[in-house]
């Protein structure tokens, strides 16, 4: 029996990312029933998708018509308190975009009404999922204690928001909370937590050098301390070229990866080719296995808390790195 879902929201993360997995790699095993959205253009295109789901203009709507076994919420971060919030007392598992709140503090309330709720909860942290990500982690551990490592993602601007809701919103903090640090920064600390752990500390500089339209930043660096290992962040939106590169230095050799592939030495050295990190922003693919893991959480009820922990995790860095840039020094991540 197919597990049924409700889509709210169906901008572009939705239609390009998330929904082409739903429909596609889980179809045997999810059914969207209903779509909500402000915009009947884009109810309109998720129904292609989805040719017999039911549509609503509001989430509440929806909620209240339909019998689901989850939501999968695709809005802009200031909308996420308040869909958990509606879907969690009705019992509703969910998948949620990242990052999970504009703030910590609303990211910790979250955090408490899933956890009261004891429903599955996953963030969108697909990333994690990604097959480069994957042979990073197969790989780490040749290189012993990892004491250094660097991630550096350069782009030209801030990608554009749907057409039919507000397409520069990424590029205004009330409602995306943050510029670049949230949008990209998000996905990049919790893949650094997943190899080196939590960090003591963070030192930030965000300024906006070059979209002073903007009114988020739009470069970030950032030094996570670890104490016996250090880790740089280095993000823009005001490159003149789209780029990732990153780099891990341990005890026993070094790992180094860029838009083409992965390279490894250590005991032996080895290449693994990439296809362009850069070459899209939805990565599509990268979504199904995560909503794999989600719906056979699901089916087992595991309620695990470590995807929800993630999140709030990536919530307080980011909150204690806006902090040091303001207050000019480097604060302790408690």
């Amino acid at each position: 029996m197919r597990l049924k879902g409700i889509l709210l929201g169906a901008g572009n993360i939705a239609l390009r990312g998330h929904a082409p997995q739903w429909a596609k790699a889980l179809r045997n095993q999810v059914e969207i029933v209903a779509i909500a959205d402000l915009s009947k253009e884009n109810r309109e295109a998720a129904q292609r998708i989805f040719p017999k789901a039911r549509l609503f203009e509001s989430a509440e709507d929806a909620l209240d018509s339909e019998t689901p076994d989850f939501v999968d919420i695709c809005t802009p971060p200031f909308t996420h308190r308040d869909l958990i919030a509606k879907a969690a007392s009705r019992g509703l598992h969910i998948v949620c975009e990242k990052p999970l709140a504009p703030s910590l503090e609303e990211a910790l309330r979250i955090a408490d009404g899933v956890r009261r709720a004891r429903i599955v909860f996953q963030p969108c942290h697909q990333y994690n999922y990604s097959p480069p990500w994957r042979v990073v982690r197969d790989l780490a551990p040749r290189l012993g204690a990892i004491h250094f490592a660097e991630y550096t993602v350069r782009r030209t601007a801030a990608n554009e928001g749907n057409a039919n809701w507000a397409p520069e919103w990424r590029t205004r903090r009330e409602l995306s909370g943050g510029g670049i640090l949230v949008d990209h920064g998000a996905h990049i600390l919790y893949q650094l937590r997943s190899i080196m752990g939590e960090p003591k500390a963070v030192s930030a500089t965000i300024r906006t050098l070059l979209h002073r339209n903007y009114g988020v930043e739009d470069t970030a660096l950032l030094t996570l301390d670890h104490g016996s290992a250090l880790a740089e962040l280095s993000l823009s939106w005001a490159a003149k070229r789209r780029e990732i590169a990153f780099r891990f230095v341990g005890e026993r050799g070094e790992l180094v990866g860029d838009e083409e592939k992965i390279r490894l030495f250590a005991e032996t050295t080895e290449e693994v080719p990439l296809g362009g990190l850069s070459t899209n922003s939805s990565h599509s693919e990268w979504f199904a296995p995560m909503f794999s893991e989600f719906v056979g959480r699901v089916s087992k009820r595991d309620f695990d808390q470590a995807p929800l922990d993630e999140a709030v995790y990536v919530a307080r860095v980011i909150e204690k790195a806006y902090a040091s840039s303001r207050a000019g020094r480097a604060l302790p991540i408690e």
